[in-house]
């Protein structure tokens, strides 16, 4: 269960993203999306339940419609 800053971090980690494709996944705007997800890892800003939900069935494999994840590290 994703509860901490760190929780989140490690989460994008795992499915090897960047700030970027974790924001555009949850349909963040994009002009501050990324800094949004690393306020949230360092703690600056509060996660949500539904944030924390929505993170929790990405890393089971949901992806949302039209969102194309990176491709994996080489």
């Amino acid at each position: 269960m994703i509860t901490t800053g760190d929780h989140l971090r490690q989460a994008r980690e795992a499915m090897g993203w960047s700030p970027a494709d974790l924001a555009r996944a949850l349909r963040f705007k994009e002009n501050h999306g990324a800094s949004r997800i690393l306020e949230m890892e360092k703690g600056k800003r509060e996660l949500s339940g539904p944030l924390t939900v929505a993170v929790e069935a990405l890393l089971r494999g949901f992806l949302p419609d039209g969102f194309e994840p990176p491709p994996p590290p080489a």
